[in-house]
């Protein structure tokens, strides 16, 4: 808990189950490394590179993920509610059945990210990039879309609800036009 491990190189090491509570990971290389389960409550992970890494059902509540490279990373069921993941890098990331609730995930790249039935409710994602993003299910509830990048019509039809979700006015008008029952209360 609390251990200052930034800077290190934990290359596909074993972190599953572990508690790395509060943990400083700033600049830390977990390229391959297995975190399935593990607890990274308030960790700090900014600028780390978590490439190719396993997060599944792994707890990163209220974490400093900003600037972090999870390009290829397993989160399935993952529970990030309340992460900053600003300007993260999460191309090809597969987020399915994620917790997302509450996170800032401002300027962040979510290009063929895999958000199927992920919860993002009161998430901020103004000026992120979701081109070719997997959107089935996902929850927009209340969530800032307002200047993301990339955002089709046909991606965000298959979410299961954009109730009160801030989107650009372009993009609300096609909705409310096309796909009125995804601004309905859930």
């Amino acid at each position: 808990r609390d251990a200052d491990l930034s800077g290190y190189d934990f290359t596909r090491m074993d972190f599953s189950k572990c508690d790395l509570t509060g943990a400083d990971l700033s600049d830390a290389y977990l390229l391959r490394a297995n975190m399935e389960e593990a607890d990274l409550t308030g960790a700090n992970l900014t600028e780390a590179d978590v490439i190719e890494a396993n997060l599944l059902k792994a707890t990163l509540t209220n974490a400093t993920l900003v600037m972090v490279d999870l390009s290829g990373t397993g989160l399935i069921r993952a529970d990030l509610a309340g992460s900053n993941l600003s300007k993260a890098n999460l191309t090809r990331a597969s987020l399915p059945w994620g917790n997302l609730q509450g996170c800032r995930l401002v300027q962040t790249n979510l290009k063929m990210a895999d958000l199927r039935e992920a919860d993002l409710t009161g998430a901020d994602l103004s000026e992120t990039n979701l081109q070719d993003a997997s959107l089935t299910g996902t929850v927009f509830q209340q969530t800032n879309l307002q200047g993301a990048k990339n955002v089709s019509l046909e991606y965000l039809s298959k979410a299961r609800t954009l109730f009160q979700a801030r989107l650009d006015p372009q993009i609300q008008e096609e909705i409310e036009k096309t796909y009125p029952h995804l601004l309905k209360q859930p």
